[in-house]
């Protein structure tokens, strides 16, 4: 009997110190390349779920791709079409867990071209409660510069069906109703504008996207990735540490990252929420593609004088034309009836004291009533030589 108890404890002694090494096994939200090279011997087998490695790009992998690592496309696989808050619905996430071929027990490690496109596919996994997940903190570049392993093979996953939890963690998704206005009414949000500083201040626009420049009035700018990485690589957690609070970017603030898609923003968030643990961050999906588009509200600097930088269609520069040469002809006009309306008085006061005997027959008047006459032609040329 005390045998078989012993035996029980060291079972569950055995279960609970398996348990907390697979815990310790999982290194959080930043994994550095090295982390990467060092389990490529567990990614590149196909057929295991503990490890999947994920590249994020629009294209390229098909040429050159880390060992092991399974494709999502750029666009199609991490946007929903058609819409602003470009957020993957339910269905389309549980497409592409599917194609990964991962279990709720599998490490999912994420790297790009960009780090804000890997940031923007974490960021999307963590809005529907996919937690175990990380970042490899530089980009397939810096990987490549360094001389580490790149192969063409494509690994043979077999895809899985993956549970989606419902409902989705808004916890750390912003809208533009309640929370952006509900901000921009209160002042109890702190706005951080992810993009580089030509379009916080206005300077810089995307017509094909929104139609005003400029940021959310009282927007912190801090560029992600040019102020946050170095050759491709995320800065040391200490050095963004310092550069967040040197911006006023505390964490005792709610904040808001933004940019113009919801992309960059996405590294905005990784940063402040996962690495240096701010607890009330959320990522604006809709951005300034939203917000600027939404004429009702506040931009700074205000940019409605965007408008005269449109491009115009031809049909609209002819008719602007042709209303440019009809007003100036009417303000001739109106000039050239003001001059013979002052001549005719001039004629009428003339012929009115010659025939009052004034004196107006002598050599001066006589000349002066000769002159009127081409001093009024030579003024009617002189406007009418501007059309």
């Amino acid at each position: 009997m005390k045998k078989g108890l012993m035996a029980l404890l060291v079972g569950v002694l055995f279960l609970a110190s398996a348990s907390l090494v697979s815990a310790a096994e999982y290194p959080g939200p930043l994994v550095d390349m090295d982390w990467v090279q060092a389990h490529l011997d567990t990614i590149k087998d196909p057929t295991q779920t503990e490890i999947r490695l994920v590249e994020v790009s629009k294209k390229g992998y098909d040429k050159e791709h880390i060992p092991g690592a399974v494709w999502v496309k750029w666009g199609s696989e991490v946007f929903e079409p058609g819409t602003d808050h470009m957020i993957l619905d339910y269905g389309s996430i549980s497409a592409v867990m599917k194609k990964l071929g991962v279990t709720p027990d599998t490490h999912i490690v994420i790297y790009s071209d960009s780090l804000t496109q890997a940031a923007r596919f974490y960021w999307t996994l963590k809005y529907w409660n996919v937690e175990k997940i990380s970042l490899m903190g530089a980009t397939k570049k810096a990987w490549k510069a360094e001389g580490r392993p790149l192969t063409t093979e494509v690994p043979a996953v077999q895809p899985r069906d993956y549970e989606i939890k419902f409902p989705p963690n808004t916890k750390i998704y912003a809208l533009l109703h309640p929370d952006v206005m509900n901000g921009l009414a209160t002042g109890k949000v702190l706005f951080v504008d992810n993009r580089p500083a030509k379009y916080v201040e206005g300077k810089k626009y995307s017509l094909s996207k929104w139609v005003r420049a400029g940021t959310i009035p009282g927007a912190i700018g801090w560029a992600a990735p040019e102020e946050v990485t170095k050759d491709g690589k995320l800065l040391p957690v200490e050095e963004l540490k310092k550069q967040a609070e040197s911006k006023g970017i505390t964490p005792d603030k709610n904040i808001i990252v933004f940019c113009n898609t919801g992309v960059r923003s996405s590294l905005g968030w990784f940063i402040l929420h996962e690495l240096l643990g701010y607890p009330n961050v959320k990522n604006y999906d809709g951005s300034m593609r939203e917000y600027a588009n939404s004429f009702y509200l506040p931009m700074d600097p205000d940019s409605f004088l965007i408008y005269k930088d449109f491009p115009k269609a031809p049909i609209l520069e002819v008719k602007e034309t042709a209303e440019s040469a009809k007003s100036a002809a009417d303000e001739n006009a109106k000039k050239i009836a003001e001059l013979e309306k002052q001549l005719e008085e001039t004629r009428k006061i003339a012929e009115a004291a010659k025939a009052e005997g004034k004196g107006l027959c002598g050599p001066t008047s006589v000349a002066l009533l000769a002159a009127l006459p081409l001093a009024g032609y030579a003024l009617r040329r002189r406007y009418l030589k501007k059309n």
